[in-house]
C-alpha cells in the first residue's frame, strides 16, 4: 500500500537521503548556512512515494558569490541522482533577509528542481544575476505555517508572515494558468486538487494552507456532486503506489475523460475568477 508519509514515518531511505542531502549543505555552505527547512507534502504529512517531490528552502546569511553557487548547485545536482524515488528535490536558497521580509519579486540565490539538473551539472547556469521566482511567497507562507526545522534556527525566528492578501494573489494567478485554455488536460489530477484547494481557501477564509490531499478531500465534501467521482480519481491516481515514468506523471499513467475536466474547468472560472 503506498502510505501517506510524514517526516516523522517516512521511509528510511527517504530520511536517510535528506540527511545526508543536509550534511553536504552543513559542508558546503559552513558558517553561511542558518537553516535548513521542509515544507511541502513530506512536511505535512501528504507525501505519496511514487509521486511526490521533497521540497526544502535552505537559507542562508548572506548572499552566495558566483563560484560558492555554482558549487552548492552541482553538490545539490550529483547529490539528487542519489535520491531513491523517482520525484526529484525542489530545493531554493535564499537569504535570512530575504526570508524574514519576503519582498516582491522574491530573489533567491540558487534553486534546483529535475528541470534545472542538467542545466547545473553542465554549467549553464548564469550565477551572477539576480534571479526571482513568483512562486517563492507561497513556499515560505508553507513553511511558516506548516514547515518543519530539519537543521539550524526555528522558523519562528527566521521567518516573517506573508501579507495574506498577497499569498491569495499569488494563489489566484496560479489558477488563473490551470484555468487557462486547455492547460487542465496536461496535469488533470495535480490540477483538479489544486482547484479543490483553491476552493478550500476561499471558502474557509481562516488563512490558513492546505494540502493538496486535504484539498481533494474537502472537495470531496464541499463541490457539487456532479465533480465527486473525477475528484476521487484525483486523489486515487495521486496516492497510487504504481510506479510511472517521469514523462507519464502529469497524467499518472491514465487516461482522462477531456470533457468533464473542461466542465470542472469552467465552474471553477465561474466561481473563483469572475467575481
Amino acid at each position: 500500500m503506498n502510505r501517506p508519509q510524514s517526516w516523522s514515518n517516512c521511509d528510511e531511505d527517504i530520511k536517510s537521503f535528506v540527511i545526508k542531502l543536509i550534511e553536504k549543505m552543513k559542508d558546503e555552505l559552513d558558517s553561511n548556512l542558518v537553516g535548513i527547512y521542509l515544507h511541502g507534502s513530506l512536511a505535512m504529512g501528504s507525501y505519496y512515494r511514487p509521486k511526490s517531490d521533497i521540497d526544502l528552502i535552505i537559507v542562508v546569511d548572506h548572499k552566495l558569490e558566483n563560484k560558492m553557487a555554482r558549487g552548492v548547485g552541482r553538490a545539490i545536482a550529483l547529490e539528487s541522482i542519489k535520491r531513491p524515488t523517482l520525484g526529484d528535490n525542489e530545493l531554493s536558497i535564499i537569504t535570512k533577509d530575504v526570508a524574514k521580509q519576503v519582498p516582491v519579486p522574491t530573489p533567491f540565490e540558487l534553486h534546483y528542481s529535475s528541470e534545472w539538473a542538467d542545466m547545473i551539472l553542465n554549467n549553464e547556469v548564469d550565477y551572477s544575476k539576480e534571479v526571482t521566482d513568483s512562486d517563492l511567497p507561497s513556499h515560505l507562507t508553507y513553511v511558516f505555517q506548516r514547515g518543519i526545522c530539519l537543521y539550524g534556527q526555528p522558523i519562528q525566528d527566521i521567518f516573517g508572515q506573508y501579507p495574506w492578501h498577497l499569498f491569495m494573489e499569488a494563489v489566484i494567478s496560479d489558477l488563473e494558468w490551470i484555468l487557462e485554455n486547455e492547460n487542465i488536460l496536461e496535469s488533470p489530477y495535480y490540477s483538479i486538487l489544486n482547484i479543490c484547494r483553491v476552493f478550500q481557501l476561499v471558502h474557509e477564509n481562516i488563512q490558513k494552507v492546505h494540502s493538496k490531499d486535504e484539498g481533494g478531500e474537502w472537495g470531496l465534501l464541499h463541490l457539487p456532486e456532479t465533480f465527486h467521482q473525477l475528484i476521487q480519481r484525483a486523489l486515487d491516481v495521486y496516492r497510487s503506489p504504481k510506479l510511472v515514468s517521469k514523462e507519464k506523471r502529469k497524467t499518472g499513467g491514465n487516461e482522462w475523460d477531456a470533457l468533464k475536466l473542461l466542465t470542472l474547468r469552467d465552474y471553477a472560472r465561474e466561481k473563483l475568477l469572475s467575481s
